[in-house]
């Protein structure tokens, strides 16, 4: 008897498992003996850059997809970051940066692993859309909770128990700013959890706007993504929204910014009646700037940061062992060139831009109008998390890393999958091929 030819699961399959672990399970909860890196979306990122370099190792075609810049990018600083780790442990370190040097590697494999995987590993345009749709259901699920918490104040979350995981939510409370609820889904912060909806939030207005299929579903979503980015009372949400739709905005034509104008202007009219007081309270955010402690705090890392500089300014004294017991940065570029130095942040600089202009690149290989706008709403959403990393320090937590490297991963795999377009039938599509072809089995009689 002959089983029929069957198929692998490519990479959607692993990256949407990911999506799940990186926002269904609190981000406190991590396996505790690996500490920071212990998140389960993190272990499988890092699982999955090993599967990257499996099918690497094992194909059997040669590589005729053309160079992936977005690829080579997150390999090039990866290796920055190699080179980084090994300069930290061929100096002497404090006992207590030790084992934050290692997991701070590993976090960086991992999340390298996650933008090499989906750039290579998705198989078709299909399976794009596939893994963006899960992304996008995702944090509007999120976004419903964190609603519903704010209405309810009520965290809901820490009452999860999961086998193997340490119980990191159990002291976990609602935050509070001016008397207001802070909701924060399944983060582990406010800001945390209005970053994330932010980079997602171009993608929820493109599907909204454009979406060949359930376009009243989307648009229903994009609802509690937008308010839940008002309910967060973070700085730094707004201003990355900001940037989001901006960047999202350039490619609009001047009728459908007036109308994507007249729909915010509508939105803040609603959450005005509905929400007193939230209105106020975010605009003393930028108004009496001046006075907020956090952002005091921001300014006066300045001086902090180059005296630790000053003593390893090309290779930094190791990712992950700059301690809170030291200074919270709140920032971070900041905190990168400390431990990464400069040519860790020029590293990372040069594949977030890398990341946005594959997005393009796909734009003008594109043709339908939805699919070219999900290519802008991708360069939109990298330049959000690039945008939250001067406000937040982005790689603290895991929601907003996995969600940010996700993008980048998405945008190199869209500029790849559009150029494959113009490829004869048949032709080999690297890991992407690997992934997707599997031989027949005999099975006797």
């Amino acid at each position: 008897m002959v089983v029929a030819e069957g198929r692998l699961a490519d990479a959607s399959t692993v990256v949407s498992i990911f999506v799940v672990l990186l926002l269904a399970i609190p981000s406190p909860m991590v396996v505790a003996p690996l500490g920071s890196a212990g998140a389960p979306s993190a272990i499988l990122a890092l699982g999955g850059f090993f599967l990257w370099a499996w099918f690497r190792v094992q194909r059997v075609d040669p590589d005729l997809t053309g160079h992936q810049p977005v690829r080579f990018a997150a390999l090039v600083w990866l290796l920055v970051m190699v080179a980084v780790y090994a300069h930290a442990m061929s100096t002497p370190l404090p006992g207590d940066e030790i084992s934050p040097a290692d997991s701070g590697m590993l976090k960086v494999v991992g999340l390298v692993g996650l933008v090499v995987l989906v750039n290579d590993g998705t198989t078709s345009l299909a399976r794009h859309l596939a893994i963006v749709r899960r992304l996008l259901v995702g944090v509007g699920v999120v976004a419903v909770l964190g609603v519903l918490q704010y209405a309810t104040k009520e965290l809901y979350v820490d009452r999860i128990s999961i086998p193997g995981l340490t119980s990191g939510a159990s002291d976990w409370v609602l935050a509070t700013r001016s008397g207001l609820t802070r909701p924060s889904g399944t983060a582990t912060h406010p800001i945390e959890y209005g970053v994330v909806l932010t980079m997602v939030l171009p993608v929820a207005v493109t599907f909204a706007l454009r979406s060949p299929t359930r376009r009243w579903f989307y648009r229903l979503l994009l609802a509690p993504v937008a308010l839940a980015i008002f309910l967060s009372i973070s700085r730094s949400a707004i201003l990355c929204a900001a940037v989001a739709l901006v960047v999202l905005a350039v490619a609009w034509t001047a009728r459908v910014r007036l109308g994507a104008l007249a729909v915010t202007l509508a939105a803040t009219l609603v959450v005005y009646l509905t929400v007193p007081g939230i209105l106020g309270t975010l605009t003393k955010l930028f108004t009496g700037a001046g006075d907020d402690p956090s952002v005091t705090s921001r300014t006066g890392s300045y001086d902090i940061a180059a005296a630790f500089v000053g003593h390893s300014p090309l290779l930094g004294r190791g990712f992950g062992t700059f301690l809170p017991r030291y200074w919270i940065l709140d920032n971070g570029y900041l905190g990168l060139l400390i431990e990464g130095g400069v040519i860790g942040v020029v590293g990372l600089l040069a594949l977030v831009v890398t990341a946005m202009v594959a997005a393009r690149g796909a734009r003008r290989r594109l043709t339908g109008d939805f699919e070219r706008e999900l290519a802008q709403a991708l360069a939109a959403g990298v330049a959000a998390g690039a945008c939250s990393l001067a406000f937040f320090d982005t790689f603290a937590f895991p929601q907003s890393a996995g969600c940010f490297f996700l993008l980048m991963g998405l945008a190199g795999a869209y500029r790849r999958l559009a150029s494959s377009e113009r490829t004869p039938p048949g032709a080999p599509d690297d890991v992407a091929g690997a992934f997707e072809r599997a031989q027949p089995v005999e099975v006797g009689a």
